[in-house]
């Protein structure tokens, strides 16, 4: 019963109440007296009261996790045909787990392709020559956990604090480009948008999809003041724009590993015009 109807009651009651004062004497034995109703009254509303509460409270949790559920799914592209369904959902724990910062969860859903090495051009691309050779010298081997949260802080430092997964689509299920194989007029530029600059190493039959997404940041007071005085507003004309979305980009290669979708190779990189 809900509160508005045991208060519905309560009027009922007292409606009842006066008209059997009106009634001869004899029948007055039937009404309470008022005190007693009244204690009648808080007696029930106390114990329908924490049943009422705790429906609504489940209700509204119910509520809450379904619009958590959806939230999660959200940024999974809509549009992608049935057979893709299942590298977005094999990638989507590893979006998740980056865009929450729980890089230790997100170090575990590597293959151990990707564990084997990276290097610093996977979590900063270099802007020149120069800088590619250097970062390719920087590298790691048996990745650890550590190790993987520790680059992740070149990521942050470049584009910010992750926060939201923004979108995810299939880039390419294509062999041929999976592998730099493809005769297609743009084939060698579908590769570098597919795969980037994933070793050779990793086996060509084991590769199974290429994927794009991107991933909402947060700046620090110093980079929204970098970027607001770049664009000649303050930091909170800035943050109302609706152009300001700070985000990185990150590219993800699925193998079949053992029978099970793995992350082999990724890349973070910077927001592009392509976008």
């Amino acid at each position: 019963m809900s509160l508005g109807a045991l208060l519905q009651k309560r009027r009922q009651a007292a409606a009842l109440q006066s008209a059997l004062r009106a009634q001869k004497p004899h029948c007055r034995c039937l009404v309470l007296s008022p005190s007693l109703s009244w204690v009648l009254m808080i007696v029930t509303a106390a114990i329908l009261l924490p049943v009422l509460l705790t429906s609504c409270g489940k209700k509204a949790q119910e509520g809450e996790k379904k619009a958590v559920q959806k939230s999660e799914d959200d940024f999974l592209d809509k549009d992608a045909k049935p057979d893709e369904r299942k590298y977005l959902l094999a990638s989507k724990p590893f979006f998740i787990a980056v865009a929450s910062r729980k890089y230790a969860d997100a170090y575990a859903l590597l293959s151990s392709h990707a564990r084997a090495r990276m290097s610093l051009d996977q979590f900063k691309p270099a802007q020149q020559d120069s800088d590619s050779q250097q970062n390719q010298s920087y590298a790691f081997d048996n990745v650890t956990a550590e190790q993987f949260a520790y680059l992740m802080q070149y990521v942050e430092a470049a584009h910010g604090v992750p926060r939201a997964p923004k979108m995810l689509h299939v880039f390419s299920t294509d062999l041929d480009v999976l592998n730099r194989r493809s005769k297609e007029q743009f084939g060698a530029m579908d590769s570098m948008f597919a795969i980037g600059a994933m070793p050779d190493w990793i086996p060509a039959d084991i590769r199974r999809a290429s994927l794009r997404g991107q991933i909402h940041t947060e700046l620090s007071p110093q980079e929204l003041e970098k970027v607001a005085a770049t664009e000649g507003i303050s930091v909170e004309e800035l943050k109302k724009s609706e152009d300001f979305d700070p985000y990185f980009n990150l590219k993800i290669v699925l193998v079949d590993d053992g029978g099970e979708l793995k992350i082999a190779y990724f890349e973070f990189l910077p927001p592009s015009m392509l976008d």
